[in-house]
């Protein structure tokens, strides 16, 4: 009666404890990994909203004239606008861009102009909810833009004043 091995019992339990360990393991190391996603998605967003911010303020606080935002939606041009007194090359442009697969803004000058699109805007995750056109309270423009992020359900906005 003396043979060497397990017993049915035995086996089942034994793998009974690795199916539980390894479910709890699992679970756990999903949930690490979809908060990993979710800050790192944050993380761009945050990202882009702060550096289209100081680019827009860095040129804001370099114009030493006294030249404000404008909108100009003449000739058929919507969601376009100036730092400067025209369209002319002197003028900084931001132009809003919300086609399907691509949303953000297009900013500079006159044959300088930079792209700035919204991480996950080219997998339909960006919704422009809408842009506040530069109104003139008190010699006081404001400029934003608001979009929303369906993962993360939260919504951004790029906003600068200019006095």
């Amino acid at each position: 009666m003396n043979k060497d091995g397990f017993t049915t019992v035995e086996l089942l339990l034994t793998m009974i404890l690795v199916i539980s360990i390894m479910a709890t393991t699992s679970s756990v190391t999903y949930t690490y990994r979809d908060r990993s996603s979710y800050e790192e998605e944050l993380n761009e967003l945050t990202n882009y909203k702060n550096t289209v911010t100081k680019v827009i303020y860095d040129d804001i606080l370099t114009n030493t004239t006294s030249d404000k935002i404008i909108s100009m939606k003449s000739a058929g041009i919507t969601n376009e606008y100036y730092l400067g007194t025209s369209s002319n090359s002197n003028a900084y442009s931001l132009k809003i861009i919300d086609e399907p697969q691509k949303k953000g803004i297009v900013y500079g000058k006159a044959g300088q102009l930079v792209e700035y699109i919204i991480p996950g805007s080219d997998s339909n995750l960006i919704e422009i909810n809408g842009v506040n056109f530069p109104t003139l309270e008190s010699n006081v423009y404001t400029f934003e833009l608001s979009f929303y992020q369906r993962n993360l359900e939260k919504t951004f906005k790029i906003k600068f004043t200019i006095s």
